[in-house]
């Protein structure tokens, strides 16, 4: 099981260890974005620090219904204590964990500040 916290502003938030290609780690707190499909999204500042590679380019239909594009980029993140490759969205603004990350898991949230986030893998048989 993962466990993080709500924020003030009611972000379910999830601390995150992601690497690159040449073992380089960051460690932050992504927010939880059940609007968004994909995998996990990085400002360009930390994509440059990890030296992530470009994958391809990838189209994204945004809360306002403008359409993005922006690069993706192969990562790992620690995952059930297990290193994932990812595609990571290159987005500015906040670290967003989306629901392809969360596919097959339980998301529980408790939306009071400083609340529990939990998720767990449905297949651990929990």
């Amino acid at each position: 099981m993962m466990e993080g916290f709500v924020v003030a502003q009611g972000d379910a938030c999830l601390p995150l260890e992601i690497r690159g290609p040449n073992r380089a780690t960051v460690r932050l707190d992504a927010v939880v974005d059940t609007g968004f499909n994909g995998y996990l999204t990085l400002p360009s500042d930390r994509i440059r620090s990890l030296g992530l590679p470009v994958r391809e380019e990838g189209r994204y239909t945004l809360a306002d219904n403008s359409v993005a594009t922006t690069r993706l980029y192969l990562g790992e993140l620690a995952w059930f204590d297990q290193w994932r490759r990812v595609l990571i969205a290159e987005m500015e603004g906040d670290v967003l964990l989306g629901m392809a990350m969360l596919q097959g898991c339980h998301l529980g949230i408790d939306v009071v500040a400083q609340g529990r986030v939990e998720v767990r893998a449905l297949s651990d048989g929990s």
